[in-house]
């Protein structure tokens, strides 16, 4: 088995589980600088029919007062547009196959509480199954009236892969795109929409190439490089982005903020690397990507294309115009010089 480990600070809600497959948790957020670390943020876990599952969560309240938490067990589901919800649901069944020692649970201050679970693998079990064990204030304690005051909620993600036969790991891309098909500077941003059509949870990840005037991969972009999952019957949504050029828009910075216009908006600025005038990105380019997936036997590869330009029409505009006035200006003064040329020549 497998499982990752963060330190967070609150405050943090909690904002959905699409952030699980980053490899990130939520944390409770309360009113007086109140934060926990969480170990580990999420489990990867297999096992076979018939079996049982023991692990534990470790929490460590860092406030100076203990909090009274109530444990609960929800599905992870997903939908083609990438969004990953916590759902509640009194029928499953499966829900009941995640046991506590006890569902209310005290975490006691500065100190780390280790909340043990165990997982009942029935016979006829499927093939997938997806869990978050969440914390919430206990508000039935007299800690929680006297105590920190927690306003969130944290979420452990927990992906089970049951090992039986019939198991199948397959995915599709439905999407790979740039933010636009004519850019005028880079960064060029890219959409990778990946959906699983199997019945257990994968990784895909791989690279964007980048080439064009000729050149073979002028870049090369990683796909997913956290391993991030994607759970049966939902798509996901991965982003990269080429900036590795002369002429790049970035973000203004001011206090180490990103400064934002009246709108919201994030303002941008032009910068010129020169020392990378060589690489002046303009033309038409084309983006391959390869991904790959492991289905248990061996590497599935994902391939996908789009081509895009890049082309900086207000700069270039700008040197025609400079270049036709150049052109009048000489055309006018060649004018005058032949003209007082001619006077002087019809004068003597």
């Amino acid at each position: 088995m497998k499982y990752g480990n963060k330190k967070l600070f609150l405050p943090i809600v909690l904002l959905g589980l699409a952030t699980f497959l980053f490899l990130h948790t939520k944390s409770f957020a309360q009113n007086s600088g109140y934060d926990v670390t969480v170990s580990p943020v999420f489990f990867d876990l297999s096992a076979n029919p018939g079996s049982t599952v023991a692990d534990k969560i470790r929490i460590r309240n860092n406030t100076n007062s203990p909090i009274p938490i109530k444990l609960t067990v929800e599905k992870i589901t997903g939908d083609l547009n990438g969004n990953l919800t916590l759902k509640p649901n009194a029928n499953d069944s499966s829900l009941s196959w995640v046991k506590f020692q006890s569902d209310k649970v005290t975490l006691t201050p500065l100190d780390w509480t280790d909340v043990p679970f165990t997982i009942e693998i029935p016979n006829d079990a499927a093939y997938g199954y997806y869990y978050a064990i969440t914390f919430t204030q206990d508000n039935s304690s007299p800690l929680a009236r006297n105590g920190a005051v927690v306003t969130g909620a944290a979420a452990v993600p927990i992906l089970l892969d049951v090992i039986k036969e019939g198991a199948k790991a397959d995915a599709k891309i439905l999407q790979f795109s740039t933010g636009s098909y004519i850019n005028e500077y880079l960064p060029v941003d890219f959409t990778v929409k990946v959906e699983n059509i199997g019945n257990i949870h994968i990784k895909p990840h791989g690279n964007i190439f980048i080439s064009g005037g000729g050149n073979k991969d002028l870049a090369v972009l990683d796909v997913n490089d956290t391993l991030g999952n994607i759970i049966p019957d939902s798509a996901r949504v991965f982003t990269a982005s080429w900036a590795d050029g002369f002429i790049v828009r970035e973000p203004v910075v001011e206090d180490g903020q990103v400064k934002k216009d009246k709108n919201g908006n994030p303002e941008e600025k032009l910068t010129f690397n020169w020392d990378k005038l060589t690489s002046l990105r303009i033309g038409k380019y084309d983006a391959n990507l390869l991904m790959v997936f492991d289905n248990g036997k061996r590497d599935v590869p994902l391939e996908a294309s789009v081509s895009f330009w890049v082309f900086p029409y207000k700069i270039i505009g700008g040197l025609i115009l400079g270049l036709i006035a150049l052109v009048f200006l000489i055309r006018f003064g060649l004018k005058r010089y032949i003209n007082r040329e001619l006077k002087k020549r019809a004068s003597s």
